[in-house]
């Protein structure tokens, strides 16, 4: 019965704080609309708010988790209730298991989320940046799976890409058919290459010649468009779901590119959805433990940033290096390892 009361209002709680800070979140984004944006429609705005607050809810659910457990603690501990609970011989761990339990269901809620509903919104977000922001940053991006057309007098020739980064111009999956007087005289594959300015160079590439039936592997160019011209239809890996993230992986790897990124963006996911878990229960833990929701919030800062470090890491360490994105991690593991010993405290008793 009391953890079921516990947990209805930490859940109370937990409404009202994601309701303030997506308030200040909505805010900030009418002031953005006004200020840097080109157009302000009533429509352009709603949009935009609509695929902006789940992303700041995702991003912003270890905070608003705390600081309703903090709230809540602050009331117990005011109404002497984990005084009375000890005395009854209960952990802190059996006491507050519900509320532990509700924040891992938000936790996998938002990791089935993030890999569909949350990187469409994110999309979203970004195209209506692209389109109404005044200025704009120069980002990475990608294209999957794109085709092209070119024709010049009686020879049509449609390209297809199965990726493309147009930060470095790599190229890989390449389909080249070339078609006169409505026949094909010409196919290509390759499976790796790299786009500069406006010319695409294959250093192998299969070559089957209908005109004298001949078959041949070679060295192959074909001339394009300005590489930098591909930008307004390009991607961010962040907005890409699990399915085409996996997809991409297995297309680096098999052609040599650099498929740690794919692997990265799955890494930042998980650990982006599932921090509330460890955070909170290493926050309760200290609180529990002196009594005093200030030094909660104090622990707050040291164990947030074990996993932004990872955060950043996890996503840096395949761009600019050749290590493995898991080694990022190693910040985020000594967060579960505080978590692991929280939880050994917290079903202790109460300050052990």
């Amino acid at each position: 019965m009391l953890s079921k009361y516990v947990l209805s209002l930490y859940v109370k709680l937990l409404l009202i704080v994601n309701g303030v800070l997506l308030g200040i979140v909505s805010s900030y984004g009418l002031m953005e609309l006004l200020f840097m944006f080109k157009e302000k429609g009533s429509s352009i705005a709603w949009s935009y708010l609509m695929n902006l607050l789940p992303i700041a809810f995702f991003y912003l659910s270890p905070l608003s988790c705390v600081i309703a457990l903090m709230i809540l603690l602050n009331y117990v501990f005011s109404k002497k209730i984990d005084l009375i609970v000890q005395g009854f011989g209960i952990s802190p761990l059996k006491f507050l298991l519900s509320v532990i339990l509700f924040v891992i269901f938000i936790s996998f809620l938002n990791l089935f989320m993030s890999f569909h509903v949350y990187a469409e919104k994110n999309k979203n977000l970004y195209k209506i940046e692209k389109e109404f922001k005044k200025r704009q940053e120069i980002e990475d991006l990608i294209l999957r799976d794109a085709w092209f057309f070119k024709e010049d007098n009686n020879k049509r020739i449609y390209i297809n890409f199965k990726f493309v980064s147009i930060k470095d111009g790599s190229v890989a999956g390449i389909f080249y058919v070339e078609m006169e007087n409505n026949k094909i005289v010409q196919v290509l594959r390759g499976e790796k290459g790299v786009w500069i300015g406006d010319t695409v160079f294959l250093p192998l590439a299969n070559l089957w010649n209908f005109r004298d039936e001949s078959k041949a592997v070679q060295q192959f160019s074909i001339k394009l468009f300005d590489i930098k011209n591909a930008k307004p239809i390009g991607e961010k890996v962040e907005h890409l779901s699990l399915h085409q993230l996996l997809m991409l992986y297995s297309i680096g790897k098999s052609v040599g590119l650099n498929y740690n990124l794919y692997t990265s963006e799955v890494i930042r996911r998980f650990i982006s959805s599932l921090s509330s878990i460890p955070i909170i229960i290493t926050v309760l833990s200290y609180t529990i433990k002196r009594r005093n929701i200030f030094a909660g919030f104090l622990s707050f800062l040291p164990v947030f940033s074990l996993y932004w470090i990872s955060f950043i890491l996890v996503r840096k360490l395949p761009e600019s290096t050749t290590l493995s994105p898991f080694y990022g991690l190693f910040p985020f593991a000594v967060l579960i390892a505080l978590s692991l010993r929280s939880i050994y405290y917290l079903s202790k008793g109460f300050r052990v």
